[in-house]
């Protein structure tokens, strides 16, 4: 006997009684699959296991029929006054975990489901999936209002409404969720109030979770189309390591560094970050790096910052007080960046093959010098594994480059794109940085802000020196 009809026997059995659904439909495991009262599933067999899903799965789908009926019925005998609701739904969000949006959802499909008998039966019975039922009513109810050449919706007999339903109750079963909902897509004329409509109600907000970033939002189908091919084009190429969203969410942030990085007023596209300079220099743990909006960040993240932005040096007192200001500059010139696009080629980490979207990395840590035997070029997220993961690269950069993991690991030996380096140009040098005028050599343990590029200084900023790093 199927295991729905199994939970209907049993509940008959105890109706009025006190004993929760829950232990009615336990109990109907325990019985139609001869487990123990602990429901031991790993004592199932493969085919046991596959037969308790899908046995499972029409019990549930029952019954989400049935909770979507009591929900209209909670709904028209305003039956949530009494807690104080202001509607079914409202009641849902609070009292059955659901959102507003479901629970006024499974009500509107409950109405819908009253002129197709024949679904309603196979959505009863479980046949029908609450993913199912939804596609199956739209693609029921586009052909029983039928559509005009005008737009209008066409009247349709009883006739037709009863068989497009019936044909439907004994297909859609029988149809993947995906098939259904492509069908129903499909089937749909938008209108341009429709669009509007998705214009209107167009939104993106973010926030922070510890040091993740989240985000959400909608567009209009047309707008989102363009969104999406824009970041496709920015995707980094598969490498077999990171999944289609963690390459959508790359592409996304290349499109961001593209769009900053061409900006006519680069001040005002700046993301700027503020460390203190021992952060930076000495790896010193109680030194501290943050984004000017407040949020603490890594001091691996702030040295990554560093090595290809544009740096300035602000000078502040024992007190706090910003008493100089450097100059600002980049700590990669371009000159010295078309020389490692020429020398390099591609990302220098390991067997890494990456021709875009690389990175400036210094081999020695910045303050060392931002010089073509001190950088290679990586990938984004070979950058992120030097620096929050920890790896190091080691031997010439215009030969051969290994990286070494913290556990000792090596990996494949690099080698740069020209190993004859006769068309190189000169080494760039980059500009020495002697800090504002008025600055000593004591050193002073307080806040210094890193932004994004200026060349390293040759000594240690006498007072509070705070680098701004910009990551344009």
């Amino acid at each position: 006997m199927p295991f729905g009809d199994v939970t209907h026997n049993l509940a008959a059995t105890v109706e009025g009684s006190s004993i929760p659904l829950v232990d009615v439909v336990v109990a109907s495991c325990v019985i139609r699959f001869g487990l123990d009262g602990e429901l031991e599933w790993g004592r199932l067999d493969g085919r046991g296991l596959r037969v308790a899903a899908e046995e499972l799965q029409r019990a549930i789908s029952a019954l989400q029929h049935h909770q979507r009926r009591v929900l209209r019925l909670v709904e028209e005998r305003r039956a949530y006054e009494a807690v104080g609701s202001r509607d079914a739904a409202d009641w849902a969000a609070g009292q059955l975990g659901i959102s507003r949006h479901t629970a006024s959802e499974q009500i509107d499909m409950d109405r819908k489901l009253d002129e197709l008998p024949h679904l309603a039966d196979k959505a009863a019975a479980g046949e029908l999936s609450a993913e199912q039922v939804k596609p199956a009513i739209e693609l029921a109810a586009d052909t029983i209002h039928g559509d005009g050449d005008d737009g209008e919706e066409a009247p349709a007999g009883d006739g037709g409404m009863a068989e497009r339903d019936r044909r439907l109750a004994d297909a859609a079963p029988s149809m993947s969720v995906a098939t259904l909902r492509r069908r129903a897509a499909r089937r749909r004329r938008p209108a341009a109030k429709d669009h509007a409509e998705a214009r209107r109600v167009r939104n993106f907000e973010s926030w922070t979770a510890g040091q993740e970033l989240r985000f959400r939002g909608s567009l209009p189908l047309d707008d989102g189309a363009r969104l999406l091919k824009a970041i496709e084009r920015q995707m980094p190429d598969r490498d077999g390591t990171t999944t289609p969203g963690q390459r959508h969410a790359d592409g996304l942030l290349a499109l961001a560094s593209a769009t900053i990085a061409a900006d006519a007023d680069p001040d005002r596209a700046t993301v700027v970050v503020i460390a203190e300079l021992a952060a930076i220099c000495d790896d010193d743990p109680a030194a501290t790096a943050e984004l000017e909006t407040g949020q603490p960040l890594a001091t691996d993240t702030a040295r990554r910052l560093v090595c290809d932005s544009r740096l300035s040096v602000l000078v502040q007192d024992r007190d706090g007080r910003a008493v100089g200001l450097g100059t600002t500059a980049r700590t990669v010139t371009p000159a010295l960046r078309r020389a490692l696009v020429v020398r390099d080629g591609h990302c220098r980490f390991g067997d890494g093959t990456s021709r875009r979207f690389l990175h400036a990395h210094h081999i020695a840590h910045w303050p060392a010098p931002t010089v073509m035997s001190n950088l290679a070029l990586v990938c984004y997220a070979h950058h992120h594994a030097l620096h929050e993961g920890g790896w190091h690269l080691t031997g010439d950069p215009f030969h051969e480059l290994v990286a070494v993991h913290p556990d000792g690991r090596h990996s494949p030996p690099n080698h740069p794109h020209h190993h004859d380096h006769s068309d190189l140009p000169p080494e760039p040098t980059a500009p020495s940085h002697t800090g504002p005028p008025g600055t000593d050599t004591t050193p002073n343990r307080r806040r210094a802000p890193l932004s994004g590029g200026s060349s390293p200084p040759p000594h240690r900023p006498a007072r509070e020196p705070a680098l701004f790093a910009d990551s344009g």
